[in-house]
């Protein structure tokens, strides 16, 4: 008996002296466990950020789907977030300065619209969660190894158009055609990618592409006038950079001079002159990209959060365009089309 009471002294004062580690443990789990359970916003008022490099229909439907993807998620402008909106006008320099001035704010997040802005992003915020969209090739901008493994402070949504899908569409409407054109930009690296991934898909359908190169809005006039003189150009496939999207009225005044379709890789591309867009769907890449940024704000690492595709592509058909410069655009095409403008 006696042996008993001493065994049992002895555990309760092994316990006494364990007792303080044991409650710090069960203290520090219970913490644990209800952080990864129970994701807390930041703060009640978030302050946001968004940077675009140049004033287009891309980056005016990009700002309109972030805006209306956030209030899907419950952050209502004024209520709840406050968005700070800068452009750069197309200027390097105004971009950098831009991105100076981010860095120095306290901004919870910063969204870029455009392949520039994410890379003068990349360059200078390495804590703040940056959402990235309307970017063709986020791993060559620098934002990333792949689609999962990327900077641990970006996430967002690739914007790389259906080439494939353009073509066949050029070979359904047009069967006949050898030579398509484009204008690109060489100092956009998703403009030389997009011209690239053109021109693979054109040769795979036994099509050749002629692509002109512009670097200002003054070159691209050059660059329009010389695609659509005696180069041999059936169907101008306009491809989506900051540039063509500054100069698509100069390309639609010389293609439509020399009666050439355009098709554009930018929906708005019909509504100004082409006839007919197949293509991402940026305002619902605004909308995309506000879904990955609520996770953020709501708790979520984006190191965790893959990059992701936009969700949509929509094809738009302006049949005046078409018929002005003699294209007859099939029933077939005219059944899949998601919007007409008559």
């Amino acid at each position: 008996m006696y042996s008993g009471v001493k065994y049992s002294r002895k555990i309760i004062y092994v316990f006494s002296k364990l007792a303080p580690a044991l409650t710090l443990i069960f203290c520090a789990s219970a913490v644990l466990l209800f952080f990864s359970a129970a994701p807390v916003k930041r703060s009640q008022f978030s302050k946001l950020a968004i940077v675009y490099y140049s004033d287009t229909p891309i980056s005016e439907d990009g700002i309109r789907g972030i805006k209306e993807g956030l209030k899907n998620h419950g952050y209502e402008e004024s209520k709840n977030y406050k968005a700070y909106v800068y452009s750069a006008h197309s200027d390097s320099a105004a971009l950098n300065g831009i991105i100076d001035a981010v860095v120095s704010e306290d901004y919870d997040l910063v969204f870029t619209i455009s392949t520039p802005a994410l890379q003068a992003a990349l360059k200078k915020i390495k804590k703040t969660p940056i959402i990235f969209s309307s970017t063709g090739d986020p791993i060559g901008a620098g934002a990333g190894k792949s689609f999962a493994q990327h900077e641990a402070n970006v996430t967002g949504i690739c914007s790389l158009s259906d080439f494939s899908g353009m073509v066949s569409l050029v070979r359904e409407i047009a069967p006949g055609v050898k030579k398509i054109g484009t204008i690109f930009c060489p100092s956009e690296i998703n403009s030389v990618l997009y011209k690239q991934h053109l021109e693979k898909a054109a040769r795979e359908k036994g099509i050749t592409l002629e692509a002109v190169g512009a670097s200002t809005a003054g070159e691209a006039v050059d660059a329009a006038e010389s695609l659509c003189a005696g180069r041999g150009v059936e169907i101008i496939c306009q491809i989506a950079d900051n540039l063509s999207a500054a100069s698509f009225a100069t390309i639609i005044k010389a293609s439509g001079a020399a009666r050439i379709p355009v098709f554009g890789f930018v929906s708005s591309d019909a509504k100004h002159g082409a006839a007919l867009s197949y293509a991402k769907d940026y305002y619902q890449g605004g909308i995309d990209s506000a879904k990955l940024a609520a996770r953020v704000l709501n708790g979520e690492s984006p190191a965790g959060i893959p990059f992701e595709y936009i969700s949509k592509t929509t094809l738009i058909i302006n049949k005046k365009a078409a018929l002005a410069c003699g294209l007859k655009i099939p029933e077939s095409v005219y059944g899949r089309a998601d919007s007409v403008i008559e």
